[in-house]
C-alpha cells in the first residue's frame, strides 16, 4: 500500500470551509417576513443566486459542544478471543514474546 505524504493527508482530512454569514442580520431579515408568510426553502441573494435556507439561519452555525459519547464498546467474545485471545498470541511473533514474559513473571492467566 502507497504511503500519503502528511501534507496531502491533512488537506485530506480538513473539514470543508463553509461560508459565513453575519447572524445579526440574517435574523433581522428572517424576523421581517410577516406571520402568515410561509419560509420557502432557499433565498434570494442580490445577485440572483439561489441559496439554502439552512446555511443562512444562525441557528445553523452554532458549535456542537457536546456530541453523545459512550457508545463505542460494543462488547463480542468472538472479536475479543480472536484479537487477545491465546492463539491469536500464539500465531505472531510480537505475541508469543508477550507470551513468555506473563509466563517468566507467573501470571495466572496469560491471555483472554
Amino acid at each position: 500500500m502507497p504511503r500519503i505524504p502528511p501534507a496531502l493527508l491533512k488537506a485530506i482530512l480538513r473539514p470543508p470551509r463553509l461560508p459565513i454569514f453575519n447572524a445579526t442580520k440574517q435574523l433581522s431579515a428572517l424576523n421581517s417576513h410577516p406571520k402568515n408568510h410561509v419560509t420557502p426553502m432557499f433565498s434570494m441573494l442580490s445577485n440572483n443566486v439561489f441559496i439554502p435556507l439552512h446555511t443562512v439561519n444562525p441557528l445553523f452555525q452554532l458549535q456542537v459542544r457536546f456530541a453523545a459519547r459512550g457508545t463505542e464498546y460494543q462488547p463480542s467474545q468472538r472479536k475479543r478471543k480472536r484479537k487477545h485471545g491465546f492463539l491469536a498470541r500464539k500465531r505472531s511473533l510480537g505475541g508469543r514474546k508477550i507470551l513468555t514474559r506473563r509466563m517468566a513473571k507467573g501470571r495466572k492467566f496469560l491471555s483472554h
